[in-house]
């Protein structure tokens, strides 16, 4: 048998399978992966499986990528590398419906001209020449979504953005957002008013709200909500009637979205209060009502603090008009990514934040939610009354009666999971008016005889729970929507233009964008990193740095003394007004020359074994990588051949 397969016929018969055998695979197999990576990278999530199943018409996606330019930039080109496959498995899932172009846009080419039409962000290399590394989707109807640039430090984020480029060409409809707000947000400013720039003006969130969806202002006294609304925005909610309390409630049970902005002390409703009392008006209170709803859905918003922050003050003029003085406001706090949790999609690469007087949160102990924390402050904290900051507060007071209570505190949070309604019996009755508030003339005793108000009747759509997991974005701070605290207005050949100074627009804008898609694409979290941390060799250089920092400190302060004797030696010898050195001096500065080459003697040493534990490490890896793994297969590979020459032996004798 052996000897026939070794045949010459044998031998053709067997390129023929081999070769056969590789057609097949390539036809048959092209799609066939199996993905063995930690976070399971190459796998899509069952959320973009059933995005992708709901695809009706076809999607063409042009990848452009500067591959020859891209030659030098190693780590660039991993990467490309990575999101050209996470393509492929979007078309292999896609039975057709997605189509992939991979275009390589070379200098002055029409390719590279209609990168630049899409609007794919061209990096610089120099001499004329530009990278390119992003991507563009159509669909039948030429709607186009971009990615203008792939970054790196995104690509947690990359199934997500992905899936809703996807999912945007898919369902291009503009999602529809409500905003019921307690400010003076304008939001209902009529278009021509807003565009000749006169009466009040909206503020600028809400023409960046209008640019990305179609917004529904939301009218409080209507006690309703309107029809088909893909995400509902409450800014600083005040006293509602119960029946408007109700269908927010009921929203939210039958799957609506809502981001809800409440606020213990509203510095921008203090203005307006000021300013509609002198004018003889109301306006809207300086605290935020919604408790009820919120502790229902699974949060306790403690509306009767607000959350000092030595770590994350901002600084303001604490002095007087002819002796300024810059100190901490403790209520006033700058964050950034370290106060994020980088896990969820909508903090994906925000800049600061500004949060003006914010509230803390937690959950709601036996609440049926998970409860997940968006945006943290830092363990420097302490909780101020609230009512003690309502008509301001001197920052200097407030530095003096600060003690830190080492506990970092939540400032916006995520609700999702199975809520319980705040009406679960259905809709309540309006409470009476105060007494006093009748009309003129009205019997007293009549009034007292008068039935209390029935309970309205309980509508056939009433859930008593929700009906899925819901949705809730619950941010603790309202006036960090207002203009001044992130954006700047000036004017652009005669046109207002806003430039923002903070990302506090941008994380409405994501949060809005987030929710208005589908559970799907809201589903969708970061996947983690296809490249990973040598996470050994960053704690062996923890471990040495600590033992070694000490060391280095002591050799550098050595040094420095050497070196400033040397100096003070030099320049008291000039001061005598001798050009020769004593022979004692001369002495004392070839001593401390010697005691610097031997301090940097010793310092190098020191930076030497820093490494000396990783040096070592990776000679044990490449020995294992290069000689062990080997080593280990010609073992397996001799005791096998030993086995089979035993099993043939003993069939010999017997």
């Amino acid at each position: 048998m052996t000897r026939g397969l070794l045949s010459p016929i044998g031998l053709i018969l067997a390129v023929i399978l081999f070769v056969a055998l590789n057609v097949a695979s390539l036809v048959g197999l092209n799609n066939a992966r199996v993905d063995l990576t930690e976070n399971k990278l190459f796998t899509l999530s069952d959320g973009t499986r059933n995005l992708i199943a709901e695809v009706r018409e076809p999607i063409t996606l042009r990848f452009y990528f500067s591959e020859k330019l891209a030659g030098n930039i190693p780590t660039l080109k991993t990467y490309a590398n990575r999101v050209r496959e996470m393509l492929q498995t979007y078309v292999n899932a896609s039975d057709g419906k997605i189509r992939l172009v991979s275009i390589d846009p070379e200098p002055f080419t029409d390719a590279e001209d209609d990168a630049v039409r899409a609007g794919i962000q061209a990096f610089p290399l120099g001499a004329g020449e530009n990278l390119y590394f992003g991507l563009v989707g159509t669909n039948m109807v030429d709607d186009q979504e971009t990615i203008a640039f792939f970054q790196q430090d995104k690509e947690p984020f990359l199934e997500y953005d992905l899936t809703k480029l996807i999912y945007a060409l898919s369902d291009p409809k503009r999602p529809v957002v409500g905003l019921l707000t307690g400010h003076q947000m304008n939001a209902d400013v009529p278009p021509m008013q807003r565009l000749a720039g006169t009466g009040p003006q909206p503020w600028a969130i809400v023409d960046s709200m209008r640019a990305e969806f179609t917004l529904k202002p939301v009218n409080d006294a209507d006690g309703e909500l309107p029809a088909n609304l893909d995400v509902l925005v409450i800014v600083h909610p005040t006293k509602y009637s119960n029946k408007m309390l109700y269908a927010i409630d009921q929203y939210v049970m039958h799957g609506g979205k809502v981001v809800v902005y409440v606020d213990p002390v509203s510095e921008v409703g203090v203005a307006f209060r000021q300013a509609a009392q002198q004018r003889g008006s109301q306006a809207a209170p300086p605290r935020s009502e919604l408790d009820t709803l919120l502790s229902a859905w699974g949060v306790k918003v403690d509306t009767d603090s607000v959350v000092g922050d030595l770590a994350l003050a901002q600084q303001v003029n604490g002095g007087t008009p002819g002796n300024p003085r810059l100190v901490r406001y403790l209520p006033w706090l700058e964050l950034g990514p370290e106060n994020y949790n980088r896990d969820d999609v909508l903090m994906a690469n925000l800049g600061p934040m500004v949060f003006a007087s914010a509230a803390p949160m937690t959950p709601v102990e036996g609440a049926g939610t998970t409860f997940t924390p968006l945006i943290t402050t830092s363990d420097q904290t302490m909780l101020f009354k609230s009512e003690e900051l309502v008509y301001g507060a001197s920052p200097v007071r407030l530095l003096e009666k600060f003690k830190p209570e080492n506990q970092t505190r939540v400032i916006a949070a995520r609700l999702t999971g199975t809520a319980k309604s705040a009406f679960p019996d259905g809709p309540l009755a309006e409470p009476e008016p105060p007494a006093g508030h009748g009309m003129a003339g009205t019997d007293d005793k009549a009034a007292d005889e008068k039935k209390a108000p029935e309970k309205p009747p309980v509508p056939d759509s009433h859930l008593a729970a929700s009906n899925g997991s819901i949705n809730v974005i619950v941010v603790g701070e309202a006036d960090n929507l207002f203009d001044q605290f992130w954006v700047r207005a000036q004017e652009f050949f005669g046109e207002r233009v806003y430039v923002p100074t903070t990302s506090n627009g941008d994380f409405l804008i994501n949060t809005l964008d987030n929710l208005a898609g589908s559970k799907d694409l809201i589903s969708l979290r970061s996947r983690g990193k296809s490249t990973r941390p040598f996470e050994v060799v960053d704690g062996l250089r923890r471990d040495a740095e600590q033992r070694f920092l000490a060391e280095e400190r002591d050799l550098t302060q050595k040094l420095e003394e050497s070196q400033k004797r040397i100096v003070e030696l030099r320049g008291k010898a000039a001061g005598e007004g001798g050009a020769l050195l004593s022979q004692q001096q001369q002495d004392e500065i070839l001593k401390a020359q010697d005691e610097v080459l031997n301090t940097r003697r010793q310092l190098r040493d020191v930076q030497r074994n820093l490494n000396k534990d990783i040096e070592a490490l990776e000679t044990r890896v490449k020995f294992v990588n290069i000689a062990g793994i080997p080593a280990v297969v010609a073992v397996v590979a001799l005791v096998l051949a030993f086995a089979r020459y035993q099993r043939r032996r003993r069939r010999a004798q017997g």
